[in-house]
């Protein structure tokens, strides 16, 4: 079945309820490789079918989803069953809303799927053509390139398409005997975009400053953070600034004594944070796609538009995420999740190599891995710092350091910024199999608690 037609059966299915579906189609090609060798290639398409039912229950409206594969008419109605099934047992919504209001359609909604094909590889092909000749370096790394479609319908007669390429290119070098290692990401629509060329060059530099070695100890110390390391903090403080959980004084969102601390100044510099769907070259879905809630979402929400939204601005907390009734709740408008991060400080300027130069003495951190929750009423994060930490000493790299876990709450450290590059397109390395659309600055940050050694290379 057409997933315009699977939209419409599904919604058919629901009878007098209330409800979405959403088709999502998803073409992916990708390429990996290990000790300089190609080890896998693949091309695959997928589709899976949401449904969320919305039925009327006693004390209110009620909400159930389901995913799953549809390739019958069967399929889709054991969907709906679950769904409803789902939604009966769970009683009265909290989050039940109002239908999003019915607008104009996609003008493509009856178009095909777009897919992607092995010639979006090409670039890649063509640089690893290249790359892996070099036998003083072993190389290891990853690129996809995936197309998704989907499609949206609800019962109020929302009719939404949306298409998202995406494309990522990891490439990680090591010395012989794996003592030394090096790490360079990219991302963007596609590889033709995602600017491949200098990735090489990039963790080869890195190489030769590991091979002179400083010893320094753990502690808080002046770091200069890459794009990428920035963009993995500051996805995790968007993911855990639910206006829902602020409110209900779970989350480092919440003022004390009750309330949010939307409007409260976080940083005396003129940082700002904001995602946007139309941002160029980060465009993303310009409606809500939920068919589930959570803290972020609401099943109700589906359809919703999106607009540019300032969560951060010269400074000062401006918003949190937000559905209709989480919104109500905290008095705040509504600004649902949207699919990219963008950031930066005005009147900062440069690249990763000029903002090291202009701290002087520091560390330069090239990327975060495994990061995961301490406290949430604290946004405190611990995680490691992975293929490079160089250590600069009168604005150049002299050496490199041993790695080192670092204990640190993304909204603290930014009243420690000290200085800031500009804002660049990066490929966020610990989420990069989740959210890729970020163009954020590096930052460097006084006191960033390194607090122990670590043995990761």
């Amino acid at each position: 079945m057409r997933p315009q037609e699977i939209v419409e059966r599904g919604l058919a299915m629901l009878g007098a309820d209330r409800g979405t579906v959403v088709v999502e189609h998803q073409g992916v090609a990708n390429l990996r490789w290990a000790k300089s060798t190609l080890t896998t290639n693949g091309l695959s398409t997928s589709q899976q079918v949401h449904v969320a039912v919305l039925p009327e229950v006693p004390g209110g409206r009620a909400a159930g989803s389901a995913s799953g594969v549809v390739r019958e008419p069967e399929h889709l109605a054991a969907l709906v069953d679950r769904a409803r099934a789902a939604a009966l047992d769970s009683g009265p919504a909290e989050d039940a809303a109002d239908d999003v209001p019915a607008r104009p359609g996609s003008p493509d909604w009856e178009q095909a799927p777009q897919d992607t094909s092995a010639q979006a590889l090409a670039p890649v092909s063509a640089l690893l053509g290249d790359v892996l000749r070099d036998r003083e370096v072993e190389h290891f790394g990853y690129a996809e390139h995936s197309v998704a479609t989907s499609y949206l319908g609800t019962t109020a007669g929302l009719r939404l398409r949306h298409v998202q390429p995406s494309a990522r290119f990891e490439l990680c070098g090591k010395s012989a005997g794996r003592t030394r290692s090096a790490w360079a990401g990219r991302a963007g629509r596609d590889f033709a975009s995602a600017e491949l060329a200098g990735a090489s060059d990039e963790v080869r530099r890195g190489l030769a400053a590991q091979a002179t070695q400083v010893d320094l100890a753990a502690g808080r110390h002046r770091v200069v953070l890459s794009s990428s390391a920035v963009a993995d903090l500051l996805i995790y403080l968007l993911w855990s600034a639910a206006a829902r959980d602020a409110v209900e004084g779970r989350t480092a969102f919440a003022r004390p004594g009750g309330g949010t601390r939307v409007g409260e100044r976080l940083t005396s510099l003129p940082f700002w944070l904001r995602s946007d769907p139309d941002a160029p070259g980060l465009e993303c879905a310009d409606h809500v796609q939920d068919t589930a809630s959570s803290a972020l979402s609401s099943a109700f929400d589906a359809g919703l538009p999106l607009t540019g939204t300032d969560w951060i601005r010269d400074g000062e907390l401006r918003a949190l995420v937000g559905t209709r009734h989480a919104a109500a709740l905290a008095g705040l408008p509504t600004t649902p999740f949207i699919g990219n991060c963008l950031a930066g400080v005005d009147g900062h300027a440069g690249s990763l190599d000029q903002l090291a130069a202009r701290i002087g003495d520091g560390l330069l951190v090239t990327c975060l891995w495994y990061i995961r929750e301490v406290d949430a009423q604290r946004l405190l994060l611990t995680g490691l710092t992975r293929d490079g930490v160089y250590v600069v000493r009168d604005g150049a790299v002299v050496g490199a350091c041993r790695n080192f876990r670092f204990n640190e709450s993304p909204i603290a450290m930014l009243d420690r910024i000290v200085d800031a590059g500009a804002p660049a397109g990066c490929l966020p390395r610990e989420w990069a199999d989740w959210f890729t659309r970020t163009e954020v600055a590096p930052l460097a940050i006084d006191g960033f608690n390194l607090s122990t050694p670590s043995e990761a290379i």
